[in-house]
């Protein structure tokens, strides 16, 4: 078919839907919950939760569809596959924040509320698991505990004076599964899981005076972590339900809250022109799934590294997107082949070397932020002085930029340089050998900028270099708990980091960017920074198109 023949289709078929009633855009917009109970309308609720059971209950003649998560169903609010959403108010109000992100809110007339508990594996090793549960709940009942709890984040805070911070010396784990994604219950700030949730999971430490492990997990997997055995407690917004209770145990409730009826804002009536119809339907001659700009990626799956700032840098500049987490580039970069992601966001240089072997990715000419990288040490470090001298010795010769140039530009391997001085002591060094071109694996040695930079600055000092290699996330634990002396593996300088380690004078700048699939219908290759051979091939394949 004609490609314009098919573009005028499908605005002829998003007009004609407009005016002759399409789902969606057309019905009589809710003013009460009750209302709702028609044939007429579609409810979206959460699969396998105490919403769905209560709507299909209230709601027998309205059609109902699951989710598996809020923000799925949002996006099938926002696009008119379902007329009203019914979710926990504070979740909801809470992940939306003031904005609500174009929801409006009707009464709940029909009485409907949801209480929030603890799932406990039926066949847990821990004895009595059920009754430590709810005495515990019991006991933070009456000393007034969970109302502090529920004061405190439904402020909006981010730390909570209420919690120890002492870890157990037991050796007993209590496994717990959290999807990290349902605020002020469990989410993700600045790399941290937080929330109301995260705090009890703090006081069952402290009271049971056990260790615990989180175990983070989509929503829709929570259940199947306790029936396999590989948790102990789901705490995460949690719902009972009686599909359910034969396979699992409830705790008692420790926070009731109440049901929230979203429809969409300003809904579409008959006279609805086709400027009002939203982005997310068919007008844009491109397929769903292609990515052309930022915007593009709203309420899709970006990955990010676990333990950097791009996590923030994400939430901050894409609306509402549903961020994965890993441990590595390499894993990252793979979930992205295999189309399990939309886009992953990394430093341009990382970017760069990714796209040298990946022909069909492209970088987004949108930018996220831009990032100093410095030299970690701990708090007070005699080192500082001493690795800001060299630094700016190594700026203004214009070293640090050869190094950047030998790893970046070189289109052959390259060797790292080697220690060839005996120094008076030895620098621990903690890096991450996963983030090319900073550090990584090459013929077996540990290379890359960064590696050849603290070698220099080794040789400058006279000091011995050991490098260990370690998960990213754990670089500034290292440093708190002087397992290590520095650490240098492209880390941005934050004002957060900076509360709790130093960092030495910003020894490179660069910037965010996300890699995606390259567009099929892309007349040009977005972000180009493969250059005229990339284009080659553009026009090879226009040729052809």
């Amino acid at each position: 078919m004609d490609r314009r023949f098919a573009i005028l289709f499908v605005v002829f078929g998003v007009f004609l839907a407009i005016c002759t009633g399409c789902k969606g855009f057309s019905q009589e917009p809710l003013t009460l919950a009750s209302k709702g109970n028609s044939s007429k309308y579609t409810i979206g609720v959460e699969e396998n939760s105490s919403t769905q059971e209560a709507v299909i209950n209230q709601f027998p003649n309205a059609q109902i569809k699951q989710y598996p998560d809020l923000i799925t169903a949002y996006f099938a609010l926002q696009v008119g596959d379902i007329d009203v959403l019914a979710y926990n108010d504070i979740i909801i109000t809470h992940t939306f924040n003031d904005s609500m992100s174009g929801l409006t809110f009707i009464e709940n007339d029909v009485g409907m509320s949801e209480e929030i508990v603890i799932g406990m594996n039926k066949h847990s090793t821990i004895p009595d698991l059920k009754g430590i549960i709810n005495r515990l709940i019991d006991s933070l009942n009456a000393a007034g505990t969970l109302s502090e709890l529920n004061e405190h984040w439904h402020e909006k805070l981010k730390t909570n004076p209420l919690i120890s911070t002492k870890e157990s010396n037991s050796d007993q784990v209590l496994r717990i599964a959290t999807s990290a994604d349902v605020p002020p219950f469990s989410f993700t700030s600045e790399n941290q899981i937080i929330g109301l949730d995260i705090d009890i999971v703090k006081l069952l430490e402290e009271k049971l005076n056990v260790k615990t492990s989180l175990i983070k997990t989509d929503r829709n997997k929570l259940v199947s972590k306790l029936k396999n055995n590989e948790a102990d407690l789901i705490i995460s917004a949690f719902t009972p339900t009686k599909k359910l209770q034969n396979e699992i145990d409830f705790s008692k409730p420790y926070y009731i809250g109440k049901t929230a009826f979203a429809i969409r804002q300003n809904d579409f009536t008959k006279e609805a022109t086709l400027s009002k119809v939203p982005q997310m339907t068919y007008l844009e001659p491109k397929k769903p799934d292609e990515i052309y700009k930022l915007a593009d990626l709203s309420g899709k799956f970006v990955g990010v590294q676990t333990g950097t700032t791009l996590d923030e840098q994400v939430q901050q500049l894409i609306k509402l997107p549903r961020i994965q987490y890993f441990t590595n580039i390499p894993e990252m970069t793979k979930a992205l082949e295999q189309r399990n992601l939309d886009g992953i966001a990394v430093d341009y240089s990382v970017a760069e070397i990714i796209l040298k072997h990946h022909s069909d990715f492209s970088i987004l000419k949108d930018r996220l932020n831009k990032d100093e990288f410095g030299i970690a040490m701990s708090k007070n470090s005699p080192l500082k002085a001493s690795i800001d001298s060299c630094i700016k010795v190594l700026q203004k010769k214009g070293e640090i930029q050869k190094i950047k140039d030998k790893w970046s530009k070189n289109k052959s391997a390259v060797r790292v340089i080697q220690q060839d001085w005996i120094g008076s002591d030895t620098l621990v060094v903690g890096t991450e050998a996963l983030y090319a071109p900073y550090e990584f694996y090459q013929w077996g040695e540990l290379s890359g900028i960064d590696i050849d930079i603290m070698y220099t600055i080794g040789k400058m000092l006279n000091k011995n270099i050991k490098f260990a290699d370690m998960n990213f996330d754990v670089l500034i634990p290292s440093l708190v708990n002087e397992k290590t002396d520095l650490c240098i593996a492209a880390i941005s300088i934050t004002e957060e980091r900076s509360n709790s380690i130093d960092f030495s004078i910003p020894y490179d700048k660069n910037e965010s960017v996300i890699v995606v699939h390259t567009p099929q219908h892309a007349i040009e290759r977005i972000g180009d920074s493969t250059g005229a051979l990339s284009r080659f091939f553009q026009k090879i394949q226009d040729i052809f198109n």
